[in-house]
């Protein structure tokens, strides 16, 4: 009778931490708090319980940056391969081994952006998807999506599908709905902190329809999805600035009506009572110079194949 069992005490831990990372991640989707770490933080905690030689190694191979080659990960399989021993009775357990083959790539992308805040003189629009103010860019992503980033404090806030409101600097996707503003069920306004009027002509329960843009006498329409004649091709902004600003501001409801405060993306009923969003940065009252951001992504790919093997008779 002989015995085919194979152990690996570190490709073990690979594959517990990479379930625990699941859950994290299936955790942070649903909006709760939760610490964020690499596969290779992970990795190296787990690597630094094995022996303090194989944290050398993995530190030595993190600087020396060789060719990468991306490779997926498959955690339903890992899953599912790792129950099978796990519900294994306990008298047969000393009859399997398991064998465990990783796999692990490293990609780092580091970008550095510089952009000098030059004063703009009302609204202007450069494409079907982006206009600007002086303080302001507005993005409308698709015909369900449509962002308001504050350039002098650099936060956001999001307005996407039926409709969600998602500020930047909250956790999560929907910090809020249209919902939560009970004077109309269809028209919402943003009031921003240099006077422009964002009015969004949009269901409480639905897709965006219209998003009109008012600043001193010009005024910027936009075409949503919920529109009858929405075309990807052909709709999103006008790329045309109508001098219509004042009278048909004048003749727009603006409905729900929220204004901006704390440090940009922070919105507050007429009642001065917070509705979306939380102060997490300072409050800016003058336009920075200059505006420099550095943007750093780390992709940590593993991949895991596990194979039981049983006692031969």
């Amino acid at each position: 009778m002989s015995t085919t069992v194979s152990s690996d005490i570190s490709n073990l831990m690979t594959v517990r931490r990479l379930l625990e990372m699941e859950e994290d991640a299936k955790a942070r989707r649903s909006g709760k708090k939760v610490e964020e770490k690499s596969a290779l933080d992970y990795m190296e905690e787990d690597q630094a319980l094995i022996s303090p030689s194989a944290v050398d190694a993995q530190k030595q191979s993190a600087l020396s940056l060789p060719q990468i080659e991306n490779v997926n990960v498959n955690l339903a399989d890992l899953k599912s391969a790792v129950k099978q021993v796990a519900d294994l009775p306990k008298n047969n357990q000393a009859m399997v081994g398991v064998v465990a083959q990783e796999s692990l790539s490293v990609e780092i992308e580091m970008e550095l952006r510089y952009q000098s805040n030059a004063p703009i003189d009302g609204l202007i629009v450069h494409d079907k998807n982006y206009a600007e103010s002086d303080r302001y860019l507005f993005k409308f992503a698709d015909g369900a999506t449509f962002t308001i980033l504050d350039k002098w404090t650099s936060k956001s806030t999001t307005i996407w599908g039926d409709p969600h409101v998602d500020v930047a600097d909250v956790e999560g996707a929907s910090d809020g709905d249209f919902k939560d503003l009970k004077s109309s069920e269809d028209v919402t306004t943003f009031m921003l902190g240099d006077g422009t009027r964002v009015t969004f002509k949009a269901k409480d329960a639905g897709i965006i329809e219209r998003v009109e843009i008012f600043k001193g006498s010009q005024h910027v329409t936009g075409i949503g999805q919920e529109a009858k004649d929405f075309s990807p091709e052909n709709s999103l902004f006008s790329t045309t600035v109508l001098k219509d600003g004042a009278s048909s501001a004048s003749a727009t409801p603006m409905g729900d009506v929220v204004s901006a405060g704390g440090d940009g993306n922070d919105w507050f009923d007429v009642n001065n009572k917070l509705i979306w969003g939380k102060t997490t940065g300072p409050v800016v009252t003058k336009r920075p110079p200059a505006t420099l951001e550095f943007f750093y992504k780390q992709t940590v790919s593993q991949s895991v194949s596990i194979q039981t093997l049983a006692k031969d008779a």
